[in-house]
């Protein structure tokens, strides 16, 4: 069930769906009693809590040995990397797949995590929303959710046994990069439910691995200036007072504690409420252990001590003495301090204040295109097709070529090579990108591939395509040969002018007619009128280096003859650039057959891909043909996709293209249980018989899934078939 190993996990292992009758959502904002039920997890439930990740009940209690729905999950989970506005305005946004029968709240949570990955929409309609998630589950939707590469390191619990092979990479890389841990024991329990404290403690891991913009928004760090518990009052060195809220909550290495035992100099991390009055704060005593990771701003000497500042991953700046004797440790090797350099990426850890260890952390580059643009991140579709959405540091290194640049100033589409260290992006460098659009004219798939395309002004060009080209139609990866001459496309070339890039532009608004020709202008600025099929006469100009073809060979624009049935290729500015001569008082329709008519006066209607219908009476001797033999008209389904071919206003030939995969609609006739069979008949009379295939799923009409031997003969049904057999069968 996975896409590119990522994708909706539970699918495998779902059953029937549940409905969320009586469920709620928790939903409090004063003080939690009953967190210290909880101990180990007390500190990431108060910190999840302050951050509006998690909420408590409407009695004041969190209930953290309470499990948690897989509906639940998700939307913990989008909240987690910022989506939650964005899944608020998407609740009643329509969709083109199915959502879970009875599903009372969530909807936008759902959809959000349809486009993070997290979920798959081909089997949404069986997430069981309500039921329990397991720990297994929790942790692929988290590994989707932060779109972390597999890790294909060996799993160490004794259990590991029991985690399914397919998602091992996932926990894999979820443990190791500290979001989730063994039970006592070494025991990971994938099948166990997950509860609300471990949960919060997940979330809580997330935010420091990988904080979100909204997380981001409510933090604030530093040293400690000022503390005045009476009057409620704290500031950082930024000297700003702030507010505590009454229910704040307060940890000191790791401990609950009181304002009153905060003091002047500690290294402090708050966060704050909607009113912006801070709801948490933890902080780190004396001898206590801090880790930081970022990037060096600064690195000077004073009195012979280095002095280094940092610009944390989190936001968060600070500058600090390093103790005397304190190397780099760069990959087992040690450096002096010296070998530092501006926007070197390192984890530093301090004692009382004081650096006592400096380690190089790893970067890596990634090149690819920019997909979208936000305040504080970047989604990246890299060279092999996978799109990933990275947070950016505040002090983005951004240039194109020796220019320096701003990250406002990286726009969507430009292509990228990115440095990243601890999933951050640290470095953009803009690359030097030649992008090319037009109408596909040809396709080489032999030797060197290659395409030919015709852009807007009707130039042609042909390019060399890259063996490892990337393309795309509708978001989905297809190959090479699955481009269509005619096709609008956008090209991406490299340095060398190759194609390393193709997205198929469904919405291009270059368009074609067709129809006789009444009048042709060869003087001056040419013009061509054209009569259509349904007899509407209409003038365009004509390009100067228009292209006309006549059975395949290019002729001049002044021997074309009145007449002619001709297809005209626009621009966007409606200008004649290529001309096809076609079979006079011929044409050719592809589309979805949306009615047929079989009997003594037969008529075939036609959806076209452009949304519009047209329907043609059917020639006496009309010729059917699908996968090159000949069939009778009355084999022709409703709901196959088809080419007609029209003379003098007449199908005359048919060609199913596809009645395998499609969908189709009619009332049952019959069923077979024991051979796994049903029979409809369609609105024309025409009946079909199709066979279930595996992991076939059948639903009535409240969307309740169902066994064959409770479908009922009688039923108005819509069938999705899949290589000719029922895939999913709904009850309207």
């Amino acid at each position: 069930m996975f896409k590119n190993r990522k994708g909706f996990f539970i699918a495998a292992a779902l059953a029937l769906v549940l409905a969320l009758a009586g469920f709620s959502t928790p939903a409090y904002a004063g003080v939690l009693m009953d967190v210290q039920e909880a101990s180990w997890a007390e500190q990431a439930i108060e910190e999840m809590y302050a951050a509006g990740i998690v909420t408590g009940y409407e009695d004041g209690t969190f209930k953290p040995y309470n499990g948690v729905t897989r509906l639940e999950a998700v939307a913990m989970l989008v909240r987690a990397v910022g989506m939650e506005e964005q899944a608020r305005a998407k609740e009643n946004a329509k969709v083109s797949y199915r959502m879970p029968p009875g599903l009372f709240w969530g909807r936008g949570y759902l959809i959000v995590g349809v486009e993070l990955g997290m979920l798959n929409k081909d089997y949404l309609d069986q997430l069981q929303p309500a039921s329990p998630a397991s720990r297994v589950e929790v942790a692929m939707l988290a590994y989707h959710a932060l779109d972390l590469s597999p890790d294909s390191s060996p799993l160490t619990f004794d259990d590991a046994g029991q985690i399914p092979a397919e998602y091992r990479e996932g926990v894999a890389a979820v443990v190791k990069n500290g979001l989730m841990k063994g039970l006592p024991g070494n025991v990971f329990k994938p099948a166990d439910g997950i509860n609300r404290a471990q949960m919060a403690v997940l979330l809580s891991n997330i935010a420091k691995f990988r904080p979100s913009e909204a997380y981001q928004a409510r933090l604030v760090g530093g040293t400690l200036s000022q503390i005045d518990p009476a009057a409620g009052v704290i500031s950082v060195q930024d000297g700003v007072n702030r507010l505590l809220a009454a229910n704040c909550a307060v940890f000191v290495d790791g401990r609950r504690a009181l304002p009153a035992d905060l003091k002047a100099g500690d290294q402090v991390k708050m966060l704050l409420d909607g009113s912006g009055q801070v709801a948490y704060i933890e902080a780190a005593g004396a001898g206590a252990v801090q880790t930081y990771r970022g990037r060096v701003n600064s690195l000077f000497a004073i009195s012979g001590e280095y002095w280094l500042g940092l610009t944390g991953f989190d936001g968060i700046s600070i500058t600090r003495p390093v103790m005397s004797g304190v190397t780099v440790n760069e990959s087992g090797t040690q450096k002096d301090v010296s070998s530092l350099s501006q926007g070197n990426c390192v984890e530093i850890k301090l004692v009382d204040d004081k650096i006592t260890e400096i380690n190089m952390l790893k970067t890596s580059t990634i090149t690819g295109r920019v997909e979208a643009v936000h305040t504080s991140s970047l989604s990246l579709r890299d060279d092999s097709g996978l799109l990933t959405e990275m947070n950016v540091t505040g002090d983005v290194d951004v240039k194109m070529g020796d220019i320096a640049m701003t990250f406002g100033e990286v726009q969507e589409g430009d292509r990228v090579r990115v440095t990243v260290c601890e999933n951050m992006i640290t470095g953009i460098e803009i690359l030097h990108l030649n992008s090319v659009e037009g109408e596909i004219e040809e396709l080489d798939t032999r030797g060197t591939w290659g395409i030919t395309i015709r852009d807007g002004d009707g130039d042609v060009e042909e390019y060399e395509v890259d063996e490892d080209v990337v393309v795309k139609r509708d978001g989905d990866e297809i190959d090479f040969d699955e481009l269509d001459e005619g096709e609008w496309v956008k090209l991406e070339l490299d340095d060398d002018d190759c194609v390393i890039y193709i997205e198929v532009d469904e919405d291009e608004d270059s368009s074609e007619v067709e129809g006789e020709i009444e009048e042709l202008d060869t003087r001056g600025t040419w013009g061509i009128t054209i009569r259509d099929e349904d007899g509407d006469v209409e003038e365009y100009e004509v390009d100067e280096d228009v292209v006309v073809k006549r059975d395949g060979d290019e002729i001049d624009f002044d021997e074309l003859d009145e007449g002619e049935w001709v297809r005209l290729e626009l621009d966007d500015d409606d200008i004649v650039v290529q001309i096809e001569v076609t079979d006079e008082d011929s044409l050719t329709v592809t589309g979805t057959v949306t009615g047929l008519d079989t009997g003594s006066s037969p008529e075939i209607t036609i959806k076209k891909s452009s949304g519009s219908e047209v329907s043609y009476d059917i020639s006496d001797d009309v010729d059917c043909i699908r996968d090159g033999d000949s069939i009778d008209l009355d084999e022709i389904v409703i709901g196959a996709e088809v080419e007609v071919r029209v003379r003098d206003g007449e199908a005359d030939r048919i060609e199913v293209l596809n009645d395998e995969d499609i969908t189709v609609e009619g009332e049952i006739t019959d069923v077979s249980t024991s051979r796994g069979r049903i029979r409809i008949v369609q609105d024309n009379g025409n009946e079909f018989t199709y066979y279930l295939a595996d992991g076939c799923k059948l639903y009535d009409e409240d969307g309740d899934r169902i066994d064959l031997d409770e479908v009922e003969e009688g039923w108005d049904v819509e069938i999705r078939l899949e290589d000719g057999e029922i895939k999913r069968l709904y009850q309207r």
